[in-house]
């Protein structure tokens, strides 16, 4: 196919690509927030008359107040609606990744897989169980085809497909069998474009943090709203009082109004300062921000909530194949008649390399066939020296590797059968084995007559030895009837390779005269079995490195790891035991004996079960269920289709980006993109450390609530006037929610995050130390506040050269103003530790970005007060006051170490 071409189609019909809706500018995110915000309103009310009684009671200067209220409560908006909008493009850029899959396509005769986003019109597509169909096609050839249209149509039925049905619709999911098709419209042309363009468009639901601080940020808000009524009755009630005398002493002036104004705009901004917006905002960016650091750790998140809950994650149900292992699947041991025959990489003192003269031709062909035909994997090379790429099922691609060793090429055998309609089995964890019915291109061994159908299977070595009553020599020229000795010799094998950590396969098959109608057969040894012994394989895959190191960071953070899988219980506990999941007097047990156990005899013994062997979906359901009923909080891995009722049950789903069908993909929270255990706990590592963020900002913002909100109800009361005015408080307000929560939410996790046990869900939010150190914060800031409200000239004294003609209420306002700016400074700093360590500055250097907004704070407080005080109502400050006012902020970190000691 020449580029040409791919570029015609994509023009005409468009890629595969459903874009993201568009994202509101900064203005309509600004304007929006106005329009929605009673508060706000209120506020710029304020504002206007303020402005309008100014300007018109003293047009020189009377419009300042006015004007800066504008502008600090634009900066507030302006910034709030930056993180907004950066949040909301993150996430757009997630959703666009999510649409991403990888599928196998025919493109000039040789197959590949690739993005589905590069899917044209006039592909040719294989799909197969487990797969989202990606783009709107036809039905070409296939075998047993069930598609469940339920996102398209909302019914549960599957529908068979075939040449009598042949219309496939992208999003659907391939319920059974397998099928290739032709691409007829694809992205937002395609059925499933046009309703996921209408998904894409909907609102997400809060968090369940989220939903908790929003209950908190309600809370303060009411606390918030009660101060701001109090603080304005104060203020009315002694500017009442006043008036009298003022108007009999001078007579009636319009700024007599704007005083009343002004304090009613205080007592708005108090609200807006108290009501804590910061807090939902704080946790969207801390999700935000680990969901692109979990990105970088190979876990792409779904689900937004999954990073929090990954947190409260107290045991995790755990794959073996790929996930505790390589996924490198390497044929080592092979048994033929009664031969073993041990290759390179068994470890055996007598292994040799695979090669064509390993067996008799007649067997090689025989075992070629059974390996070829019976499976739809295929295998790439990058260059012809590099390691092979299985696409496809691991095993199967060890199989076809080590059919390739024998000198046969899988290819030429697959041309070679005739596949029969209705005649492919898929692997299925029910069943535990594959099948295919061929019109075979080799010879029954020991006969001359022409074999005209041939059934082969492969799957679980000790379920399908049962099913066999002949085998085939090892030369693969007889077949003799399989003695009790050769079957207890073929039964210990497997034990004994079990036993190693290996994986074994049977390999068998039944030949056939007839066929009975293959429509109704829903497994073939409902109808076939008496199955003639090809071939025993043991298939090693060796144990992933690092696991053992990751499995005990999981048991030391307080996590239990157990082992669900597929394996026999041998393999399964072997594996285990290498990586530190089966010690002690765990269990490991078989999913049929689990099954068969009361569910109070289930509950008796999951304390102690470590290792689930041969386990089925529902065994793997029923797990979950329980432990979640026992109040743990479940974290599970799973990459097949019967996956998805276990991954949808538990707290936290895992689904393999590489082994993992799409099926569980869609039922999961977080794929992980290495199907590697490590990834999981990083995500343990960065859910952990979003709860951690969000409790380091909730004990930052709430300390500087309580004082703000004191120290202008104590001022209001105590001497007629807020210390700080609209202006100055819209201020702290940026620095509260919007670089707060930028500072605090985007902190890494710290060295010793998995060292603590993990946050139960019914623990509280707020924890003893964090009540601890807010008290130390307001006592420590109140007491510098109101020793500068009513002291500061003693405490700083006037200085006549720098203040020649400024009055000392102005000088003292900006002595509080930048004081209590540099108070939170250090409270930011200090709000970082939330245990109570001693060592404050504690990874100090590691969050560039908090270092960046302190900075930013520290040098837009100087040039306001240096240069802008008019608008805030203050005077520039000489160095003596500055280096006062930097002092005073400091001694709040070492008060703060002296408390905790």
């Amino acid at each position: 196919m020449v580029p040409r071409d791919r570029d015609i189609r994509r023009a005409v019909f468009g890629r595969n690509v459903i874009p993201p809706p568009p994202s509101d500018t900064v203005l309509e995110i600004v304007w929006d927030t106005v329009k929605d915000d009673p508060i706000l309103k209120l506020l710029l009310f304020g504002a206007v008359i303020i402005l309008i009684i100014g300007t018109a009671s003293h047009p020189e200067s009377g419009w300042y107040e006015g004007v800066a209220i504008f502008v600090a409560v634009t900066i507030v908006l302006v910034v709030t609606a930056g993180n907004d909008y950066s949040k909301d493009q993150k996430f757009k850029q997630l959703l666009l990744l999510q649409s991403d899959k990888r599928v196998k396509v025919i493109r000039g005769g040789i197959k590949d897989e690739v993005s589905s986003w590069s899917i044209l019109a006039g592909d040719i597509v294989e799909i197969s169980v487990g797969d989202e169909v990606p783009a709107d096609g036809v039905f070409v050839k296939g075998s047993r085809l069930v598609i469940d249209e339920s996102p398209l149509t909302g019914e549960s039925v599957p529908v068979q497909k075939n040449a009598k049905a042949p219309f496939l619709f992208s999003g659907c999911l391939v319920s059974e069998g397998s099928a290739t098709m032709l691409v007829t419209a694809v992205g937002t042309t395609s059925s499933g474009g046009r309703i996921q363009e209408l998904l894409n468009n909907g609102e997400d639901d809060l968090t369940v943090l989220q939903e908790k601080l929003r209950d908190v940020a309600v809370l303060v808000g009411k606390v918030g709203i009660t101060a701001g009524v109090l603080t304005f009755t104060a203020l009315a009630i002694r500017w009442a009082a006043g008036m009298p005398s003022r108007v009999h002493t001078s007579g009636w002036d319009w700024s007599y109004l704007m005083e009343l104004v002004t304090y009613f705009t205080i007592g708005v901004t108090l609200i807006v300062v108290a009501v804590p917006e910061g807090l939902p905002l704080a946790v969207t960016i801390s999700l935000a921000y680990s969901m692109f650091k979990m990105m970088k750790d190979k876990c792409f998140v779904r689900h937004l909530d999954a990073s929090e809950t990954m947190g409260e994650a107290t045991c995790v149900c755990t794959d073996k194949t790929g996930t505790l292992t390589e996924n490198r699947m390497t044929v080592v041991k092979t048994m033929i008649g009664e031969r073993i025959i041990h290759g390179e990489g068994s470890g055996e003192s007598d292994a040799v390399p695979f090669s064509p003269t390993t067996l008799t031709p007649r067997m090689q062909k025989l075992i070629s066939e059974a390996i070829s035909s019976n499976s739809t994997a295929f295998v790439k090379y990058a260059t012809e020296k590099s390691l092979p790429t299985f696409v496809g099922s691991a095993s199967e691609g060890a199989l076809l590797v080590f059919n390739t060793k024998l000198g046969s090429s899988y290819e030429d055998a697959r041309r070679a059968c005739g596949k029969v309609d209705n005649g492919v089995w898929l692997f299925s964890s029910e069943r535990k084995r594959m099948s295919t019915i061929v019109e075979p291109f080799v010879p029954a061994p020991g006969s001359k007559k022409e074999t005209k159908y041939r059934l082969h299977t492969k799957g679980a070595s000790e379920i399908l030895i049962g099913l066999c009553t002949r085998a085939v020599s090892a030369k693969g020229d007889t077949v003799v009837p399989l003695a009790d000795k050769q079957e207890q010799v073929i039964r210990s094998t497997i034990k004994d390779w079990a036993s190693e950590g290996l994986r074994t396969l049977i390999l068998a098959y039944r030949d056939m005269d007839s066929l009975p109608d293959l429509g109704d057969v829903s497994d073939p040894f409902i109808a076939f079995f008496d199955l003639t012994f090809l071939a025993l394989v043991g298939i090693k895959d060796p144990l992933r490195k690092e696991v053992p190191g990751a499995v005990a960071a999981c048991q030391t953070a307080g996590l239990t790891i157990r082992m669900v899988t597929g394996d026999n219980v041998l393999t399964a506990s072997k594996i285990a035991r290498e990586c530190g999941i089966l010690f002690g007097d765990g269990i490991a047990m078989e999913g049929p004996v689990f099954r068969a156990l009361s569910k109070d005899e289930k509950i008796a013994i999951i304390p102690r079960l470590q290792v689930m062997a041969r386990s089925s979906p529902s065994d793997k359901h029923t797990l979950v269920s329980l432990l979640r009923e026992l109040g743990e909080v479940v974290a599970v891995t799973g990459d097949g289709t019967n996956d998805a009722p276990a991954l949808k049950e538990a707290d936290i789903g895992f689904a393999m980006g590489i082994a993992g069908t799409q099926i569980a993909m869609n039922a999961c929270d977080i794929i992980l993109m290495d199907d590697n255990f490590v990834s999981v706990v990083h995500a343990i590592r960065w859910g952990r450390n979003v709860l951690n963020c969000v409790r380091k900002f909730l004990q930052f913002q709430l300390a500087v609530n309580i004082v703000a909100l004191s120290i202008t109800i104590i001022g209001s009361i105590v001497m007629g006037e807020s210390p700080l005015n609209a202006v100055q408080l819209l201020w702290v307000n940026l620095i509260m929610d919007s670089l707060g929560a930028l500072a605090l939410a985007t902190d890494e996790p710290e060295d010793d995050v998995l060292q603590q046990p993990p946050h139960g869900r019914t623990q509280p939010l707020i924890s003893r130390a964090m009540q601890e150190y807010m008290i130390t914060q307001v006592v420590y800031q109140l007491i510098i506040l109101i020793a500068l409200m009513f002291s500061a000239d003693q405490i700083v004294p006037l200085d006549p050269v720098y203040h020649p003609t400024t009055d000392d209420a102005k000088r003292n306002n900006a002595l509080i103003f930048t004081t209590f700016v540099l108070l939170q400074v250090s409270n930011e700093i200090t709000a970082r530790q939330l245990n109570g360590e001693l060592n404050v500055f504690q990874g100090f250097g590691r969050n560039k970005l908090f270092l960046f907004i302190v900075f930013v704070i520290c040098f837009i407080q100087v040039v306001v007060i240096q240069f802008a005080g008019t608008f805030v109502q203050v005077v520039a400050l000489s160095p003596l006051e500055w280096g006062v006012c930097v002092l005073l902020s400091l001694g709040s970190i070492p008060w703060t170490v002296l408390c905790r000691m």
